[in-house]
């Protein structure tokens, strides 16, 4: 059975992914409050939008880090697993607990504690959570992300692609660093297909938009006055 270090890890990452790190900025940076303005979204596109390119990446790297920092401290450290579990039980249950642990921030981003159980759509902590499992995966999903998002000029594209591609490469590419054994590996192709499902239903504006044709675009190329 679990041991009470397990509810202490539980509420600590659901709780720093849910910390609303683009509202704390743009009210503290510029006094704006980034869910009443641009698509009232407080990701890292949003804040782009609205306090500047410069803050926009400060947004994704905090956001990132949310689901980074948790997903190592989960798979990488050794005694991780000893610490949360009393002696006893299955290691397929293990599993199960560790990969809710290492998804956790993303679910605390989407439905933030400290915004009434609303957030963004957790592209940055997901892809901190992909990069502790496989850094070249994560990083891979960032490259397609940026140059799809130059090319089409449309975030929420880009970002939707980009975690599909993600997910393929994690489900054909067998072996990852953060991984252990495939019984973890399996457990958490499950857990981030399911938060994957959730990214999407978290676009579903932004896709009828897309699909609308009145989704906002971004430009890259400044206008000759």
């Amino acid at each position: 059975m679990v041991s009470i270090y397990f509810f202490f890890f539980f509420l600590l990452f659901y709780a720093l992914g849910s910390f609303p790190t683009g509202l704390i900025i743009g009210k503290l940076t510029q006094k704006k409050d980034l869910r009443l303005v641009g698509s009232r979204n407080v990701g890292a596109t949003n804040a782009s939008r609205i306090l500047g390119f410069k803050w926009g990446i400060v947004v994704f790297l905090f956001d990132f880090a949310k689901g980074l920092v948790p997903a190592i401290i989960c798979l990488r450290f050794k005694n991780f697993k000893d610490l949360i579990f009393i002696n006893g039980c299955d290691n397929r249950y293990k599993d199960i607990a560790i990969c809710l642990l290492v998804i956790l921030p993303i679910f605390g981003h989407m439905f933030s504690i400290f915004n009434k159980f609303k957030g963004g759509k957790a592209i940055a902590t997901s892809v901190g959570v992909i990069t502790a499992i496989n850094p070249f995966i994560g990083l891979l999903g960032i490259l397609f992300f940026v140059l799809l998002f130059i090319f089409v000029g449309y975030a929420s594209l880009a970002s939707i692609m980009a975690t599909l591609l993600v997910d393929l490469l994690l489900f054909f590419i067998n072996h990852h660093p953060g991984i252990t054994n495939i019984s973890q590996n399996q457990i958490l192709y499950f857990f981030i297909g399911l938060s994957t499902c959730f990214i999407i239903l978290k676009h579903h504006s932004n896709i009828i938009r897309l699909w609308q044709g009145k989704e906002y675009k971004f430009s890259f190329i400044k206008k000759r006055k």
